[in-house]
């Protein structure tokens, strides 16, 4: 039986068509360790990311009851010296927001209507009470215990008062 050209060149060499057992051990190994370096900077993303929600969400309070307490103060329509409950309201960006003193209530029709969030969507608005001090309490729509991750903003309570905006974010 002859021998063609190609069988004796390739004649006592083996072919591999796979990784042996060690390269793939080692490979699993690899990525074991990455794993345990790398798995705990990405569980903090979500903490993280709720906190700089939160963030924006204190800074677009700290705007809001700026620039409505300032339309107020420019406005002939709007008194700055009214207290809640007096039908004071002020038109911004085609939204009417209840005013206490020239600032936003501490409500829906207020603050949050103010800032332009929904109970439910990606927040949790409550009404608080703390120290007979009441406001609302915006959290992410998350599980958070109280005062974990969240702002409170409270209306003021007389005439040149500012509003009280606290925030909690050690727990996000």
């Amino acid at each position: 039986m002859p021998i063609s050209v190609t069988e004796s060149i390739f004649k006592g060499k083996t072919s591999s068509n796979g990784f042996t057992l060690i390269e793939l051990v080692v490979v699993i190994i690899i990525l074991a360790v990455l794993a345990v370096i790398a798995a705990p900077k990405f569980i903090s993303l979500k903490e993280d990311a709720y906190a700089g929600q939160m963030q924006g969400v204190s800074g677009a309070i700290g705007s809001a009851k700026d620039l409505i307490y300032a339309s107020c103060v420019l406005s002939a329509d709007c008194d700055e010296t009214e207290g809640p409950g007096n039908g004071n309201t002020i038109k911004a960006e085609g939204q009417n927001i209840t005013l206490a003193y020239g600032y936003p209530r501490h409500t829906e029709a207020g603050i949050a209507r103010a800032i332009n969030i929904v109970d439910g969507d990606d927040f949790e608005i409550t009404p608080y009470d703390i120290a007979g001090r009441t406001g609302l309490r915006i959290r992410p729509a998350a599980e958070y215990s109280v005062n974990d991750c969240e702002i409170r903003y409270s209306e003021p309570q007389a005439a040149g008062d500012v509003p009280l905006v606290a925030r909690d974010l050690d727990g996000c």
